[in-house]
């Protein structure tokens, strides 16, 4: 231990006799040991952290697949029902659907997304309230009085904790409902639920309809594994029970013929979109702080130049290689662990941009924090990244002679030609690892450009929109549903600077909900498992021209598209294209949903522009157009086209939400622009996050290599002299120079550029409309390196041509 005090002590008085040194060592490892233990913290809490539920490895989401290439087909009650009963391998099975009601009984009324969930819900999550009760089996009964559970959020947020809200009735769907209980602070999983209603409560699940039908499928289903069972033998369960119940019932199976019900366990689900992602900017931290070593070893082993009498004079007193050796450990190490304390503080700081980073891919976002792991991890790679930093040039002090440089007097400036190879491949490596990070940064910046300009068929700008879920209790009928839109907007275009007013059923560009299958008159029909889906949209009047979607062929609605008249229908160009031949005119042609409707048949009058209504990276597939006047929803989209910002239009439209019906709400309120910048942001987040990374890296890599130039130039200082003494020119000094520096980074892209190709493949899933191998970019980012690298290798180079003869020679 007081060799070990000593050590450090010593380390403290070579660091402050090297004060910049110390400052540029410290600032790098913090910056590479900070974004390690950045990202890492989002990792221990996603990924590693285990789930707020007990014995959460047992929990799995019980998934159903269509076979015709949509997942996740939900079950019908009757459905979940036989699962829960003849199923041996859990020993509990929950059913979840979301909707949307709204609650009113304390202050303002507020439309919360409700989750309907079975009394079993939570005692196959695994939670326990915080106040109040769970819900009870008796609860599930048909007829028993409405109860609801809020969720911790809402609770904090709506009634700020207090505790006599349990027993209190509130109104929810024309109906009391007694709040039971409070919930802990849980995932926002399944879904965002406010609060948590027994089954009859919701007057969707306690119709008969939901009830009895098997081909209504409205539920998910969550399971707990019984002790003892795996998935595989959970898996081989379910499938068996799929099978008796395609047997049994072949007419609830004809549009979904699939046996398949994966199980998915749920921390898999809850992170699936977000582990590559997570993984590739740990990856890419790990090389950044990789070229940060890299770039500390090639300093450490300049120093030893500086220090080369010290190291020979200590040994000549008695300390053999193993003492010194463990000397300049300890000092890389005592600076990796200054380093890892500013880069525990940086993460910290960026606590906040990470939590916002993370909610854009999971429910876990609000779990990112740091604890004793990310501790524990910060300061492991302390440790390591200052072991493996100070190895490299320890063991090259090793190998050196000392008792030849003690009679040479300790004055050669040169640790020898090993010593240069070593730190030339440094370099080399450093360029090679920040090549990889710049053509993954500008791939996913190209990317990010591409979906940019993605023409998404509509013209976002100067649209509010919202949505107005209309009660069920109140709404229950189409004609009433219809009368209150109408008085809306009629109300609404009334009003100064609203330049139109449409309604839908769900927002443009976002993923539509409805994927019923279809037939065209006159074509073939298929069975039900091979008929095509298109995407479904009941629309009012002005909806193509409030988003500026030109009409291609035909007429728009019209007033007089009524349940009186000929049902029509409106498709788009992905559809006409598809199912007609070049020279058929679709107009007049008839289309009937098979999956929905009953397959009425319907007369298309006009065919419009695609809409991208599955995001930005989804190609705009067929779709079909209903007018309100002939099939309304209760659930509608507002879109408002204004002259000017449309957020300043926000009062007009709750004023006159509330002429219409003085108890109804509105949610979700954005622009078409917010809406866009939404969808945007994960790919844009992701992509700066890696091109920061990247730029730190390049911009390490491209001092290593400057470094390397200037130590290139101070052993070369008699040769410099010499060459110029015989006529060499400033030019000529310059050139050497210069090429010496172009050649480390030439051989440094052609490593990087394989490893590039090998690597880049792994970003293939985050990229739209950019090839991994995208030759533009390779290019594009070694032209940039090479002269950046260039320039940063100029000061050396003139400082070379500066060299005079005389002073060369003499020294």
């Amino acid at each position: 231990m007081e060799t070990l005090v000593a050590d450090i002590k010593f380390a403290l008085r070579q660091l402050r006799k090297a004060p910049a040194f110390a400052i540029a060592a410290v600032l790098t490892l913090g910056l590479g040991i900070g974004a390690n233990t950045a990202i890492f913290s989002v990792v221990q809490s996603v990924l590693l952290r285990p789930l707020p539920f007990a014995d959460d490895e047992r929990l799995v989401h019980i998934g159903h697949r269509d076979g015709v290439g949509v997942d996740d087909v939900r079950f019908s009650v009757s459905e979940a029902g036989d699962y829960q009963q003849q199923s041996k391998s859990f020993s509990g099975i929950a059913e979840y659907h979301s909707m949307t009601f709204t609650l009113v009984g304390y202050g303002d009324p507020d439309r919360l997304s409700t989750a309907v969930v079975s009394s079993s819900f939570f005692s196959v999550l695994g939670i326990r309230p915080v106040l109040g009760r769970l819900l009870l089996p008796g609860d599930d009964a048909m007829g028993t009085e409405p109860v609801l559970l809020l969720s911790h959020s809402y609770w904090v947020q709506k009634f700020n904790k207090d505790p006599s809200i349990i027993g209190r009735a509130l109104q929810m769907n024309g109906r009391a409902i007694t709040v039971v209980g409070v919930l802990p602070p849980l995932p926002a999983y399944p879904g965002k639920d406010a609060v948590f209603i027994s089954l009859p409560s919701c007057p969707y699940r306690a119709g008969e309809f939901a009830r009895t039908s098997r081909s209504f499928h409205l539920v998910q289903m969550f399971g707990r594994l019984r002790p003892g069972v795996s998935l595989a033998q959970a898996q081989a369960d379910v499938a068996t029970i799929s099978a008796r119940l395609h047997k049994e019932y072949p007419d609830a199976y004809a549009q979904f013929p699939s046996l398949d019900v994966p199980l998915v366990p749920v921390r898999e689900a809850l992170t699936k979109n977000f582990r590559p992602v997570l993984l590739i900017l740990q990856g890419t931290v790990l090389l950044v702080l990789l070229i940060a070593c890299g770039n500390l070893a090639n300093l450490t082993l300049a120093r030893l130049l500086s220090r080369q009498r010290e190291v020979v004079l200590r040994a000549v007193l008695g300390a053999d290689r193993g003492r010194l050796v463990r000397q300049l450990l300890t000092e890389s190490t005592l600076l990796s662990l200054l380093g890892g304390a500013l880069g525990l503080l940086l993460a910290y700081v960026s606590m906040g941009l990470l939590t916002s980073f993370a909610e854009r891919f999971t429910a876990r976002s609000s779990e990112v924090s740091f604890d004793f792991w990310v501790l524990l991890f910060a300061v492991g790679m302390s440790i390591l990244t200052g072991l493996f930093f100070g190895t490299l040039p320890a063991l090259q002090l090793t190998r050196q002679n000392l008792s030849n440089t003690l009679r040479e007097g300790g004055t050669r400036a040169t640790l020898g030609v090993g010593s240069n190879r070593l730190r030339e491949l440094l370099v080399i490596l450093q360029v090679a690892a920040s090549f990889i990070l710049l053509v993954g940064a500008g791939l996913t910046l190209r990317s990010v450009t591409k979906l940019q300009q993605v023409d998404t068929g509509i013209d976002s700008s100067n649209v509010l929109t919202m949505t107005i879920t209309l009660p069920g209790s109140k709404y229950s009928e189409e004609l009433p549903i219809r009368q209150f839109f109408d008085r809306l907007i009629e109300k609404l275009a009334d009003r100064p600077g609203v330049v139109s007013v449409a309604v839908g059923n769900d927002t443009p560009v976002t993923a539509a909900t409805l994927n019923p299958t279809f037939k065209i008159e006159g074509q073939p029909v298929l069975p039900m498992a091979e008929q095509p889906q298109l995407g479904f949209h009941m629309v009012t009047l002005n909806y193509f021209t409030t988003l500026r979607v030109p009409l291609r062929q035909g007429r728009s609605f019209n007033p007089a598209d009524t349940d009186d008249t000929t049902q029509v229908a409106i498709i788009n160009e992905s559809l006409a294209r598809r199912f007609f031949k070049p020279n058929e005119n679709p107009i007049g042609r008839r289309i009937g949903l098979t999956s929905l409707g009953g397959g009425a048949w319907r007369t298309i009058v006009g065919v419009v522009g695609d809409i991208k209504q599955r995001g930005l990276d989804n190609e705009p597939g067929p779709s079909v157009y209903f007018p309100y006047g002939q099939a309304a929803d209760g659930e509608g989209q507002l879109m408002v086209r204004t002259a000017g910002d449309p957020l300043t239009f926000l009062s007009e439209v709750r004023k006159a939400v509330r002429e219409v019906d003085p108890e109804q709400s509105i949610a979700n309120i954005q622009t078409l622009e917010q809406v866009r910048r939404a969808l945007l942001a994960p790919a844009k987040l992701t992509a700066t996050l890696i091109g920061l990374f990247a730029l730190l890296a390049f911009l390490i890599a491209a001092t290593g290599v400057s470094g390397v130039i200037a130590f290139f130039v101070n052993e070369r200082t008699q040769e410099i002299g010499i060459r110029s003494a015989l006529g060499a020119s400033r030019g000529n000094v310059i050139t050497l120079v210069l090429r010496q520096g172009l050649k480390l980074v030439t051989f440094g892209l052609i490593l990087g550029g394989g490893g590039a190709i090998l690597l880049t493949r792994l970003l293939r899933n985050l990229l739209f409309g950019v090839e991994p191998t995208d030759p533009a970019t390779f290019v594009l980012i070694a032209v940039t390196l090479l002269a950046v690298v260039g320039i940063a290798c100029l000061l050396p180079a003139r400082r070379a041509a500066r060299i005079e003869p005389i002073i060369a020679m003499r020294s």
